[in-house]
This record gives C-alpha cells, sequence and structure tokens, in this order.
C-alpha cells in the first residue's frame, strides 16, 4: 500500500479513525512520517467531533436553547467539509495543516519516530 493510499483511508469521514489507529501501530508505516502526520490529525478531528457531537449538546438541554443547538450543527457541518477537503487533498498527495489540530498532530507525529 503507497503512503498516498494510507493517508487517503485516514481520511474517510467516521471511519478513518480505524485506518488511523491500525497504520499507527504498524511496523511498515512507523517511519512514514506523511502517514503518520495524517493519521494524528484524522485522530484529533475524530476528538474533536466527538466533543462537538456528544459533549457540547449536554450543555444545550433547556428546549429553548434552539440557536445553541444550530450552533453545534453547524460546527459538526463544518467538521465534516474538514474531513471532506482533507480527503480530497490527500488524494492530491498535498499535505494540509488544520490551524490546532495540524499542530498536535505533527508535535505527534514527530515524538513516536
Amino acid at each position: 500500500m503507497t503512503d498516498r493510499t494510507a493517508s487517503l483511508l485516514c481520511y474517510i469521514p467516521l471511519f478513518g479513525v480505524i485506518p488511523a489507529i491500525v497504520f499507527l501501530a504498524s511496523r511498515k508505516f512507523r517511519t512514514h512520517a506523511r502517514v503518520r502526520f495524517d493519521a494524528f490529525q484524522s485522530l484529533y478531528l475524530f476528538v474533536a467531533w466527538l466533543i462537538v457531537s456528544s459533549a457540547l449538546p449536554a450543555f444545550f438541554i433547556a428546549p429553548g436553547w434552539r440557536a445553541q443547538n444550530t450552533l453545534v450543527d453547524a460546527l459538526e457541518v463544518l467538521l465534516l467539509i474538514c474531513w471532506v477537503y482533507l480527503l480530497v487533498k490527500a488524494s492530491q498527495s498535498e499535505q494540509v495543516r488544520l490551524p490546532l489540530i495540524g499542530d498536535l498532530a505533527a508535535r505527534s507525529a514527530i515524538e513516536q519516530l
């Protein structure tokens, strides 16, 4: 499997977490910095999605909080758009760093080498 294919598999929305974990744990991709970066960025993006979809709605339980629920929905759509954008860029063999998540992913990928 090529680095491009491995990076692409990491960014499949919601499902890409499984290949990302497998690539981080495998010996074959242990020295491939790009695949490791994409796997970590995908994992951190998934954690952000979990926080937005699970933790934030717990704060907006009251029935009059329709505007905040719309905000949560907008954040979920924004994260999905990020995933699709990263998927397209990975298919073009381009590496994109998201503002906060990308820095964390770069640090994590370097620390583990």
